[in-house]
């Protein structure tokens, strides 16, 4: 059974570490938790000390202060990090995840060696269009009113997947959403839905990887295209039959696209 390691400061953060080397660190999305990320630690703990974090309200963290703030977020990383001794670090973040590693670089760029956004929307506009937001909002928040984190699993998960996703990737993401804290959920939510502009893309001086896919429903591949462009230098990875959550659904493509991109940065 995994150690759990948080950390020391109040609210502390779960977090779980494999390998060693340079950080490469993991941030998951609204729905998600550090255990999303399982696959990636095991590949890359060969070569990096690989790292995946709960958000304070997340699996194995402790609870939201009653001021919670979205770049609170940005704080658990930072503790992380100074838990870990490690002054960098090359920050992955899906979805939700890739605004908060954007808040960090916009906070503190000295903490990052290199983005990879996956899934994700820019920070210059991280709040979804009126048409969108509300229908953002609805699907998440209806079905948990109704019948908490289980009606979630069942009625988003289709909607995060792909058209024809394996059973494991299926039961991932329904485990993933039955560990949601709905108090918490709803917080983060609405918190979420408020985030100002924090970072213009084209401001962006480390290595950055981009990764969309065409079958994503909440970052829509153009959506990806548009921040890659945004980005000077910004690579591009576009994986073909997967949903919003890409790791999952295609682990072998994602960790590939992730380990070329920072074999090109060894050594810089």
């Amino acid at each position: 059974m995994e150690e759990l390691k948080r950390t020391a400061l109040h609210p502390r953060v779960a977090y779980s570490e494999n390998g060693k080397g340079e950080t490469l660190l993991f941030l998951h999305g609204i729905g998600g938790n550090r255990h999303n990320w399982d696959q990636e630690l095991r590949y890359f703990g060969k070569a990096y000390r690989a790292v995946a974090v709960d958000l304070r309200g997340y699996g194995d963290s402790e609870a939201l202060n009653e001021d919670f703030e979205f770049t609170d977020f940005v704080t658990d990383v930072v503790r992380v990090l100074d838990t870990l001794g490690a002054q960098r670090a090359h920050v992955v973040g899906l979805s939700m995840g890739g605004l908060v590693a954007q808040a960090l670089y916009s906070r503190a760029p000295e903490r990052v060696a290199s983005l990879s956004l996956v899934a994700c929307r820019a920070a210059d506009e991280p709040v979804l269009p009126p048409a969108r937001r509300d229908a953002f909002i609805r699907d998440r928040l209806d079905p948990l009113r109704a019948g908490g984190a289980e009606a979630l699993a069942v009625s988003l998960a289709p909607k995060l997947l792909s058209s024809a996703p394996s059973a494991q990737a299926r039961e991932q993401v329904m485990a993933s959403l039955r560990k949601i804290r709905p108090d918490a959920y709803f917080k983060i939510m609405e918190a979420r839905m408020q985030i100002p502009p924090m970072l213009d893309p084209a401001s962006i001086r480390v290595p950055t990887l981009v990764v969309g896919a065409d079958e994503d429903q909440v970052a829509p591949l153009e959506q990806m295209r548009a921040l890659a462009a945004a980005i000077p230098g910004a690579r591009l990875k576009e994986v073909s039959g997967a949903g919003h959550l890409i790791n999952l659904e295609k682990p072998q493509e994602f960790q590939f696209a992730l380990e070329d991109f920072l074999t090109t940065l060894k050594g810089q």
